[in-house]
């Protein structure tokens, strides 16, 4: 039999980690004053089922222990031996639909008691019943019969009715925290006569994330292995060894803001074989205890914890609140990318390049807080240009020269490759550059980075991969009807700018926002402007940009 069923709690001081509820529901027992109608949510594994049988147990039994149910006798032993006919337990993902409770609990509940002085239904994921199913258990739980209660537990409390939430008491549990799970660890294993390294049940504990269960199924397989003492080296064969202490130096190389060091940092993770979806996982447990390690309480547990956790306090105080809180939102958004298929190592590579290279928008020195500081410093001017600002001045002009064309040629590189530079026609855009003035007001290059965010999330609304390299680019300058935005990464403009599709789907939601006329979106690089040049004084034609940037020349 599992360890969670052998050591089950069978009275409410049994329970571990939810004392705010089972001291209030022993209480109510004792006292007499009940409720009909009760609403369990939480997290999974963390005690919920649990306590509903623990309170069914009392509510049937004839005389409690100041609230506390007997252990060996009446109603609660025919409960544990599953003969109880008047607890009626309910699993609602299998009975979801109005004709399932109409007979379960509308027709069933008319009937009086058969053995006890109560009747008890315990409705377990109760969030799974039909709408049709809630209405028809509407006037049952507003005027049940006097011996009639109802348990309903749920991982899911937002998808419960208002209706049904206001006719209940509710009793939300929360995870249990790190110290009474580790000794309920304990205690189980001292029961079980097997002896455990104190690491294996700081292991056991992180693993399990607050959740009871979690824990007690983890402490039974590393029971199965046959052995009476758990060593921290036979646990590794069953619970992943933590790398926080790693994933802390890799943040510390991204505080230094040294792109290649952090880069490499991360390589180094991933050439040992740990997964980059486990070092983001590790990334955002660490940001999370910087960001809640605010009182004096939590740094001295931190400093006096496990590896992992001296690793964390030697960083507090190192970022910014606002910087946790950008990491910390990125962690989550590139999280959900996992989801959609997208290639998991170049996720980790975007996620290690925003925090080291400064891109977020509350990190130290970013672009972005600068000019951020300095707008609210310093009120926008009226007669302000256009196409000034921060980063570089310029009108965009010699970006669209020639109409975007080029005649493939062959380009010789410092190396002595030879790489062919192929570059398509494209018409289409050609025309829409040439008559986006005539059909769009000019467009004022403070007001486009002011609702910069705004268009952001008006992208988001149709691709979810686009916005981050929308938060590390800057609308650099304007040019009649062309915004240009400014790229460190090649790679970053070719996505946005090359794909026909993407350019679009910015190009729509910039319209929206501004409630302009036809807009383009044109991309240069970072290294395009250098040492304070502006736009007017970069190459003349493709031609000469792309000799530059290869180092090469034309073959006749």
């Amino acid at each position: 039999m599992p360890i969670s069923r052998i050591h089950r709690p069978r009275r409410f001081k049994d329970v571990t980690g939810q004392e705010h509820i089972t001291e209030t529901l022993r209480k109510e027992v004792a006292s007499g004053v009940l409720g009909h109608a009760f609403l369990f949510s939480g997290p999974r594994g963390i005690g919920k089922t649990t306590s509903a049988r623990i309170f069914a147990k009392a509510l049937l039994n004839e005389k409690t222990d100041d609230g506390e149910p007997p252990v060996e006798s009446g109603a609660s032993k025919e409960i544990e031996e599953g003969k109880c006919i008047d607890l009626i337990e309910i699993d609602a993902a299998s009975y979801t639909g109005v004709d399932n409770i109409r007979e379960a609990i509308i027709e069933h509940v008319r009937f009086a008691p058969a053995r006890w002085k109560r009747k008890v239904y315990i409705i377990d994921e109760c969030h799974m019943l039909s709408a049709s199913a809630w209405n028809a258990m509407l006037k049952t739980l507003e005027e049940p019969p006097a011996y009639a209660f109802f348990i309903l537990a749920t991982t899911e409390l937002h998808k419960v009715p208002e209706t049904i939430k206001s006719r209940c008491q509710r009793f939300e549990f929360k995870r249990v925290d790190q110290k009474p799970l580790a000794e309920r660890i304990r205690m189980i294993a001292k029961a079980e006569k097997m002896s455990i390294d104190d690491d294996v049940v700081d292991m056991i504990v992180h693993a399990s994330e607050g959740c009871v269960r979690d824990a007690e199924s983890l402490l039974d397989q590393l029971s199965s292995l046959g052995t009476g003492t758990i060593t921290s080296e036979i646990a590794t064969l069953l619970l992943p060894k933590s790398r926080i202490p790693q994933a802390v130096e890799l943040l510390k190389k991204c505080h230094e803001r040294d792109v290649s060091s952090s880069l490499a940092e991360m390589k180094g993770l991933i050439d040992q074989g740990v997964p980059p979806a486990n070092i983001l996982e590790d990334l955002l447990a660490i940001v999370r205890s910087l960001i809640t390690s605010e009182d004096a309480a939590e740094r001295k547990r931190l400093s006096e914890g496990d590896d992992g956790e001296r690793a964390i306090a030697s960083i507090l105080g190192w970022f910014e609140k606002g910087e946790l809180s950008d990491i910390a939102l990125m962690l989550i958004e590139r999280r959900r990318d996992l989801k959609t298929g997208t290639d998991p190592l170049f996720i980790l590579e975007l996620i290690v390049l925003a925090i080291s290279a400064g891109l977020l928008p509350h990190a130290n020195g970013s672009p972005l807080s600068v000019e951020q500081k300095r707008e609210s410093e310093q009120p926008k001017k009226a007669d302000a240009k256009t196409n000034e600002n921060e980063w570089g001045t310029g009108d965009g002009k010699n970006e669209i020269e020639n109409g975007g064309r080029l005649e493939a040629g062959i380009v010789n590189r410092d190396d002595g490759k030879e790489a062919e530079v192929k570059v398509r026609e494209e018409e289409e855009e050609k025309t829409d550059v040439q008559s986006a003035g005539q059909k769009s007001q000019e467009l004022d290059l403070h007001e486009v980075r002011k609702h910069w965010n705004q268009i952001i999330s008006e992208v988001e609304k149709e691709n979810r991969s686009i916005p981050f390299i929308l938060k590390i680019c800057r609308p650099e300058s304007i040019n009649g009807s062309v915004l240009f935005l400014k790229f460190e990464y090649s790679f970053h403009r070719e996505k946005l700018i090359e794909e026909l599709k993407t350019k679009r789907i910015v190009e729509q939601a910039i319209r929206n926002v501004m409630n302009c006329g036809d807009i383009i979106i044109d991309g240069i690089m970072g290294g395009d402007i250098k040492n304070g040049d502006s736009l007017s004084s970069a190459p003349k034609d493709i031609v000469t940009k792309v000799l530059n940037t290869f180092g090469g020349q034309v073959v006749e």
